[in-house]
């Protein structure tokens, strides 16, 4: 079980833990503490299951320390807004349908005093037609759908160059090999995948992809079109 004086251990890359360990410890009692439900997890594999894994993806997707990071299906922050804590040289942008959470997001933002945090309470196909279309360094999601789906919200959001993390359990292999049309139509390609270390979460992986060229100007389709019509079946 990780405690949370592990995490500077298992992070040491990560400058300031003195700085940055208060701020995720004192996320974790502002999420539960709050009215709005944002996750099962609870006790001491909180540590674990939310930090310890988003400080994995952080640091398999690259660990920008600067640039534009922009996290699909934030839900309460895992693992945007804890990038943005260890990182405050990056802009964070929390991409979160549901408004109650969206809001949640924004609240804890500004409680913690991370003025490079900005909330976003709309799905990710509108944000990917809006100001954050082409914007992103990192576009980086945490159990959100399964990849053909994934890389539709996604890859509309990132630079041209830019980085998509997909963080996936054990069917990632298998939603990979039914990728391949959906790579193809969002100039995508798959650059690598590394696992997480076992001390964090042994059966969970990264999966990175870049942005090749531009996305073509249908994607993403309308709100629903990506999960309810695939592209690797369109």
């Amino acid at each position: 079980m990780l405690a949370w004086e592990s995490l500077p251990e298992l992070f040491p890359d990560l400058a300031e833990p003195e700085r940055w360990l208060p701020l995720l410890r004192r996320h974790a009692r502002l999420l539960a503490e709050s009215p709005v439900r944002t996750t099962t997890v609870k006790g001491e594999t909180v540590v674990a299951r939310h930090y310890a894994e988003s400080l994995e993806a952080y640091r398999l997707s690259g660990s920008p320390e600067a640039g534009v990071v922009v996290d699909v299906g934030s839900g309460g922050g895992f693992p945007g807004l804890v990038i943005a804590a260890v990182a405050p040289g990056v802009e964070v942008h929390l991409v979160e349908a549901r408004r109650k959470r969206a809001d949640l997001l924004g609240e804890m933002a500004e409680a913690l005093g991370l003025a490079n945090v900005q909330a976003h309470g709309e799905r990710a196909e509108e944000a990917g037609r809006g100001v954050l279309r082409d914007s992103a360094d990192l576009v980086i999601a945490r159990a959100v759908a399964p990849l053909p789906v994934l890389l539709e919200y996604t890859a509309p959001l990132a630079a041209t160059g830019g980085t998509i993390a997909a963080v996936k359990g054990s069917r990632g292999e298998a939603e990979l090999a039914e990728a391949g049309t959906a790579l193809a139509t969002l100039n995508c390609e798959h650059t690598g995948t590394e696992q997480m270390r076992s001390e964090v979460a042994s059966q969970m992986r990264v999966m990175r992809f870049q942005k090749l060229g531009a996305t073509p100007a249908r994607y993403p389709r309308r709100p629903g079109m990506p999960a309810k019509r695939p592209i690797a079946a369109s």
